[in-house]
Parts: structure tokens; C-alpha cells; sequence
């Protein structure tokens, strides 16, 4: 049975090397990697966020602009826009993203927000930078694995998702199989 594990002190352990293996490993097993840009206040998007967007672009799978993703789901500041974007996981992109030094540098103002990671239609992976949460949602024994080895979270904390809370962090990205 799958299991929700959250990260341990993803701010201080998911950066450098780890994160690095981490992008490896989420890319290796997922389709789609989602970025929310921010516009505080109508301010216009960061340099940062624009070199992200523009080296992202071509991995482009989907954007929209309600203020709802994994981890937020609804909560905004007022006169602030976002545009959520869905990329796919291709070896190019991958290296973007690794430019960073870590999960948390996904929560900076400057930088994209809340990298999440899918599974076809199904969220596998969310953060909330602010939060300084991440987790994986549905995490296999696989997961578990990875995750120990690397230091990022003990098998032991892993739980069982409560009910179907997190089925609402899911995304339409690609056509069901029939």
C-alpha cells in the first residue's frame, strides 16, 4: 500500500548533491513537473522567473491561472496574479532545474514557486516552499528506499493518506488510457 511521507528538514536536507539525486530520481519516475510564477501586486515577473520561464518553454505542456495548485489550493494574496505551468520531464529540462541549489529555493520571491512532480494525471510529489513542506503523496516502497538512502525522510514516518484529501492536488496533463 502506498504511503504520504513528508520530507525531514527539506529547507537543510534537500539541497546540493541530495537535491540534486532527488530531481534525478523524480524525473526518472514521473511525466510532468509543475512551477507557479508569481506577480506580486501587478510588479511584473522577476528576471529570475523570466529566465526560468523562457528556458522552460519549450517543455511546455499546459498553463492556467487560477490561484490553485498542490499544497495551496486556493489561498492568494490580493492583487497578485499566478500563472501555473505543467512541464514535460525531458533530460534538457532536468538540468534546468538543477541550477538551483535546492527544494526550498523554489519558495524565494525571486525564483518559480512549488515544485510539484506527476504521475500521468496523478500528483506524486508536492512542495509549499513557504511552508517549507514537501512529500511525496503515493510513495513506494521504491520511494521509501530513495528517500532513506539519501537522507531525506525515515521510512518510519511514512502514513497512510487520510481519505482522498490529496486526490484534489491531481491535474488533467494527458488523455486516460482506454
Amino acid at each position: 500500500m502506498q504511503k504520504i511521507i513528508y520530507f525531514d528538514e527539506v529547507d537543510k536536507k534537500c539541497i546540493g548533491e541530495a537535491y540534486r539525486k532527488f530531481i534525478d530520481y523524480a524525473f526518472d519516475n514521473t511525466d510532468y513537473f509543475m512551477l507557479v510564477y508569481v506577480n506580486y501586486y501587478g510588479k511584473g515577473y522577476t528576471k529570475t522567473m523570466r529566465y526560468f520561464r523562457d528556458a522552460l518553454k519549450s517543455y511546455k505542456v499546459k498553463s492556467r491561472s487560477n490561484p490553485s495548485w498542490p499544497g495551496t489550493l486556493g489561498t492568494y494574496s490580493v492583487k497578485t496574479t499566478y500563472k501555473v505551468v505543467f512541464y514535460k520531464t525531458d533530460p534538457a529540462a532536468k538540468e534546468i532545474l538543477k541550477e538551483v541549489e535546492g527544494i526550498s529555493t523554489w519558495s524565494r520571491p525571486s525564483h518559480p514557486q512549488d515544485l510539484a512532480f506527476f504521475k500521468g494525471n496523478i500528483c506524486w510529489f508536492y512542495s509549499t516552499g513557504h511552508e517549507k513542506i514537501a512529500a511525496i503523496i503515493h510513495a513506494s516502497k521504491k520511494d521509501l528506499d530513495f528517500l532513506e538512502e539519501n537522507d531525506l525522510a525515515e521510512r518510519r514516518k511514512a502514513t497512510l493518506p487520510f481519505g482522498n484529501y490529496f486526490d484534489i492536488y491531481n491535474e488533467k496533463l494527458q488523455h486516460e488510457k482506454r
